[in-house]
């Protein structure tokens, strides 16, 4: 069998994750780790190098699992990684997305590499379930997306680089009232910062200007700005035992009427005990796509809207069609 040769970047909850999952599945070996902290272990016996000696493995890494965070790392990252390897992340600011991938493009078509990014849960997962409601209902409704409640990886990641912080984590909690109204109406249309209430849990270094940190969390762009946000104090313990249990929910709806008259509804619900490893499970899925792509030489920077829907399964066309269909 073909093992294809993989290395995580980043070494965060979503990294300990994948290389769980990396490691007990026989199709991939696990090259190293790559971390700017030094004398990192793992109880998997994996190896570790520091980041900054990423460029040393080209040629002998297949694939990177970028899991870094995407407040400011996946960005300053992906162009340098891309020059040297295929990679999956799971950026995840809807909002700069777009330049994120055409950017990216450029560099992976001149370099012969493969990227595919984005390539979560949500965006992800759910962004493709978006596209297909959309598509079907577009004569009246649009899909409306909830998330928890549950630990945003992303969003407490952002948190925790505001100057003062020492620990953090976020919950996103859908408005139950706007969920009932979702599910009830037809072509009932909100933004995100309306369906969502955001709970911030803090722990500050001694000395640090709390006042100043709670506003620098609520103005910030791309995550907290027009949501309702409250940010709660607490000591590190308690920060710590909230980061045990990283549950998460994800929830789209899409109510319309079919030439204005035949009700119809579409559902997707995700119940996740495992935020990070329901992520890494994606994006391992995403390092076989990425490898398929490779074999094909469809070089390019790639999101799960690019990917055909049969790229998801290793069996070939005729099984799928006598086991999907």
């Amino acid at each position: 069998m073909k093992k294809i040769k993989v290395g995580i970047v980043g070494y965060g909850n979503l990294g300990k994750a994948i290389e769980e999952i990396v490691v007990n599945k026989d199709e991939f070996e696990l090259v190293a780790i790559f971390s700017r902290r030094k004398g990192l272990k793992s109880k998997f016996q994996s190896h570790f190098e520091l980041t900054d000696d990423l460029k040393k493995y080209k040629g002998i890494i297949d694939i990177i699992f970028l899991s870094v965070g995407s407040f400011s790392d996946i960005e300053h990252l992906s162009k340098k990684v891309a020059c040297d390897f295929n990679f999956v992340d799971s950026f995840d600011t809807h909002k700069k997305l777009k330049d994120y991938v055409l950017t990216l493009d450029e560099v992976a078509k001149e370099n012969q590499k493969v990227t595919l990014s984005a390539f979560g849960w949500d965006p992800g997962l759910m962004s493709m379930i978006r596209v297909l409601f959309d598509g079907l209902s577009k004569d009246g409704g649009k899909a409306m997306s909830f998330w928890g409640k549950g630990v945003s990886q992303g969003h407490s990641d952002a948190i925790r680089r505001v100057d003062g912080v020492k620990n953090a984590i976020q919950y996103t909690i859908p408005k139950d009232e706007i969920l009932r109204k979702c599910k009830r109406l037809y072509n009932y249309n909100l933004e995100d910062n309306e369906k969502h209430d955001r709970l911030c849990f803090v722990t500050t270094n001694a000395g640090a200007d709390k006042k100043k940190i709670e506003n620098d969390i609520k103005t910030m762009q791309n995550y907290f700005v027009g949501y309702d946000t409250k940010v709660n104090f607490v000591d590190e313990e308690t920060v710590e035992t909230m980061q045990k249990k990283m549950s998460h929910k994800g929830y789209i709806v899409d109510n319309y009427k079919i030439l204005n008259k035949y009700k119809t509804r579409m559902e997707l619900k995700l119940e996740l005990q495992s935020n990070p490893y329901f992520t890494a499970n994606i994006m391992i899925v995403g390092a076989k796509i990425v490898d398929r792509l490779l074999e094909e030489n469809k070089f390019g920077a790639y999101t799960i809207l690019d990917v055909p829907v049969k790229y998801f399964c290793d069996e070939e066309r005729e099984k799928l069609l006598e086991t999907k269909l």
